[in-house]
Parts: C-alpha cells; structure tokens; sequence
C-alpha cells in the first residue's frame, strides 16, 4: 500500500507540474493574444480601406483634371503669344504707313508751296500819268 501511495503522490507530483507548464504556456497565449490585438486595433479597418480608395480615386481625377487645365494653359500661353507677335506685326505696318503717309502729305504740301511760290504776271500799269476827261489824274 505504501508503493502505492508513493506511485500516486509521484503522479499527483507530476501532474501538478505538468498543470503548472499548462498554465504557463496558457498566460504565454494570453498575452500573445492581448498583442496581437493591440496590433490589430492599430490596422485600419475597413471602413479606412473605403475611406482610402476614394481619396485615391478623387486623387487620380484632381490629377486628370490638373493634366487637362496644364494643357489648356499651354494652348492660352501659345495664343497670346501669337497674339502679341500679331500686334507687334500690326504695330510696324502701322508706323511703316504713317511714315508714307507723312512722306506724302510733305510731298503735296511742297506742291502747294511749290505753286504758291511761282511769280504771277501782274499787269503794271504804265509809268506816264494817264488822264481821262476831266483832266483829273488818275495815278495811284
């Protein structure tokens, strides 16, 4: 009886270690547990995911958007200095005009002063005292 007593205490031993190593593996899992969802609470859920890939999709058409404004822009730039070009083009024929047109005027005006200029025959009257009826004189 008392091997047998000593063959049970032995087993209660041994059982009493291995529920210890239980125990202990089951608070290694436990805390193991408690980080993994201390991880977890930090991974967006998905909600966030949602959230994410509409901001990437308002992103990709802002991106479009701004692609298509650039390219407008160029088109505006591109315009305006053809414009300025054309103004600048329009401003030299309209100098190179005037300077013709003042170059004519100058033309006609040195005719005209041409013209006044020319002596005109005057008739003189003669250097005798003319005298009519009365014997008045009529001399200037």
């Amino acid at each position: 009886m008392l091997q047998k007593i000593h063959a049970l205490q032995k087993r209660l031993i041994k059982k009493t270690e291995e529920v210890k190593t239980k125990e202990s593996e089951v608070k290694q899992k436990e805390k193991r547990i408690e980080q993994l969802k201390v991880v977890l609470a930090r991974h967006p859920g998905p909600e966030t995911a949602d959230a994410i890939e509409m901001y990437k999709q308002n992103l990709d058409d802002k991106g479009k958007q701004m692609k298509a404004m650039q390219a407008e822009l160029t088109t505006y730039n591109r315009q305006v200095g053809e414009y300025k070009y054309e103004i600048e083009r329009l401003n030299l024929e309209l100098q190179e005009i005037k300077v013709k047109y003042y170059k004519q005027k100058k033309r006609e005006q040195l005719l005209k002063e041409a013209n006044k200029t020319e002596p005109r025959v005057k008739y003189q009257m003669p250097a005798v005292p003319r005298f009519t009826g009365g014997g008045f004189s009529l001399a200037i």
